[in-house]
C-alpha cells in the first residue's frame, strides 16, 4: 500500500478526501491514473494531455520532490508516502 495525501486545492475533486491508501502502483503516472479512475477529473489538475507533470504541481515521493527524482516516471515502492502539491498564487 502507498499513503495519499492532497492539499485543500484537490480536495473539491475527492469529496473532501485528504488522505487515501491505495495499493502499490509501479510509478507516479500510474497512480494519477488510478487517482483519476477513482475520482474523475483530477487527473487533468496533476498532469497535462502528455500524461507529464504540470509545471506548478509539485508531487513529493516521501521527502522528495519527483521533479528532482524521474518525474511522472518516478518509482513508488510499499509503504510510500506520495504529496501531491499545486502551487498557490495570490496577489
Amino acid at each position: 500500500m502507498i499513503r495519499v495525501k492532497l492539499t485543500a486545492q484537490l480536495k473539491d475533486w475527492t469529496n473532501g478526501v485528504s488522505s487515501l491508501e491505495m495499493d502499490t502502483v509501479p510509478d507516479l503516472q500510474s497512480m494519477v491514473r488510478k487517482l483519476d479512475a477513482r475520482f474523475p477529473g483530477i487527473g487533468q489538475r496533476i498532469v497535462d494531455d502528455q500524461e507529464k507533470i504540470r509545471t506548478h504541481v509539485n508531487i513529493f515521493v516521501n521527502s522528495e520532490n519527483s521533479k528532482d527524482l524521474q518525474r511522472e516516471m518516478t518509482k513508488l515502492r510499499d509503504g510510500d508516502t506520495v504529496h501531491i502539491l499545486p502551487s498557490v498564487a495570490g496577489g
